[in-house]
């Protein structure tokens, strides 16, 4: 199968995996646009999960580190072909309104990785540059310990093999984005990637919880 198949393929068993994460994970009612949010609100938000991996620098991450801020939170790997490219794009332009707001300091940007055997701190901080994401902590670590943080956000991941000697395989991967308000409970997520939200669409949300 050529990789433009598979990639199609990919895509579409991504797509089922956010679903089923939505549904079996966080599943106390969603409310689809409510209050002026533009992303989808759960309506009981469950409290978010805490993890500890290492950022691009090598350093450790704990998510609750960050309790009382807002978090906003997407996965992604750096021999992606499509999605994780313009989810990247999309928190660089992010991270660049918040600054340009002086929110900088109140909200936390996030990217997971979902390939971690390839993706070590030194690869991540050449994604970080490729993607102007300095302010964003970009993470990995052992298998077992990215792979506890997929589960619990209910991101569906596999590998599958490609025809490729270097590149070897692809990793099909829920596309999504959730927001941990800051009383450190899951509050809103946007599916997929731009053009099906913005980096103005998740500044919205983000202003209306920091509001409150």
């Amino acid at each position: 199968m050529d990789t433009r198949k598979l990639v199609i393929i990919l895509f579409a068993v991504a797509i089922i995996g956010v679903v089923l994460g939505i549904i079996f994970v966080f599943n106390p009612g969603i409310s689809p646009i409510s209050g002026g949010f533009r992303g989808n609100r759960y309506v009981q938000p469950n409290p978010a999960y805490d993890f500890q991996l290492i950022d691009q620098y090598g350093n450790p991450f704990k998510l609750s580190d960050f309790r009382g801020k807002i978090i906003v939170m997407s996965f992604i790997y750096t021999h992606c072909p499509d999605i994780c490219p313009a989810i990247s794009a999309g928190f660089s332009d992010l991270e660049k309104k918040l600054r340009e707001r002086g929110l900088d300091d109140e909200v936390v940007l996030v990217l997971v990785s979902v390939d971690p055997e390839r993706d070590t701190p030194e690869r991540l901080r050449e994604w970080m540059n490729l993607y102007d994401l300095e302010g964003v902590y970009l993470l990995t670590g052992d298998y077992d310990d990215v792979s506890r943080v997929w589960n619990a956000y209910g991101v569906f991941v596999k590998k599958e093999p490609v025809d490729d000697p270097e590149l070897k395989y692809l990793v099909a991967h829920s596309g999504i984005v959730y927001i941990i308000n800051k009383n450190f409970r899951v509050e809103i997520f946007f599916l997929g990637a731009p053009p099906a939200w913005s980096a103005d669409d998740i500044l919205n949300d983000v202003e209306i919880l920091l509001r409150r």
